[in-house]
């Protein structure tokens, strides 16, 4: 697997979280998050740079990387891209070798694409089960396609889920072949970011862990 960031608890932010992005993230960082991309489909270039900039500052010396989502922003540690969105070649062109660039897919079909699978640092199995924050997906993959993305991508690459993934549900898809998981309800939406984030990062771990056995029994 190539070497990149910590992927296992990934929080995409929201509009819902506020006007101050690091009320929610901050304590969701101290919690176990281990990468932040910023989201706001109703913002601007410029203020998406505003909330890349802010959390950068926040959460300078964590290690936390922070991306952003469709906008490359000269300050983030990379960007997200979706289906719809420039192609990870482009994405990787204009940000740099060093740069984190995740890649959305949604079809087994997306990764027959060796340039994009070249260009990325990770994909995003998106979306895993239904979600009501993101409305520009198709229908969810489930956990056997969540098995069928990892097996294809083959550990060439880390894979991150997104779409309905909490508690609960976080750990059945780990154990399916997933990295890391994509919240944002899940973290976001809690009173107590850093509680819940701590909460799901044991999740994460667990699942990884019994993973890990159950290949090397």
């Amino acid at each position: 697997m190539r070497g990149g960031p910590d992927l296992r608890l990934y929080l995409v932010t929201d509009p819902s979280f506020g006007v101050d992005l690091r009320r929610v993230v901050v304590p969701a960082v101290e919690g176990g998050v281990t990468c932040v991309q910023v989201r706001d489909k109703r913002a601007s270039p410029a203020q998406v740079r505003a909330q890349v900039i802010l959390l950068r500052e926040a959460l300078a010396g964590s290690g936390v990387p922070v991306l952003a989502n469709d906008h490359v922003v000269p300050e983030a540690d990379g960007v997200h891209g979706g289906r719809a969105d420039a192609h990870p070649t482009v994405l990787r062109a204009a940000t740099g070798p060093d740069a984190v660039v995740g890649w959305s897919v949604g079809t087994l079909e997306q990764l027959d694409d060796a340039a994009a699978l070249a260009a990325c640092t990770y994909v995003a199995v998106s979306p895993v089960h239904d979600t009501p924050t993101k409305d520009d997906t198709g229908p969810p993959l489930g956990l056997a396609g969540v098995a069928s993305v990892a097996s294809r991508v083959g550990g060439r690459l880390p894979v991150v889920g997104i779409g309905g993934l909490d508690e609960t549900t976080a750990g059945p898809a780990v154990r399916a072949g997933l990295d890391g998981v994509a919240v944002v309800r899940a973290v976001g939406a809690d009173p107590d970011p850093r509680a819940a984030a701590a909460r799901l990062r044991r999740v994460v771990d667990a699942a990884l862990a019994a993973r890990r056995e159950e290949a090397s029994a």
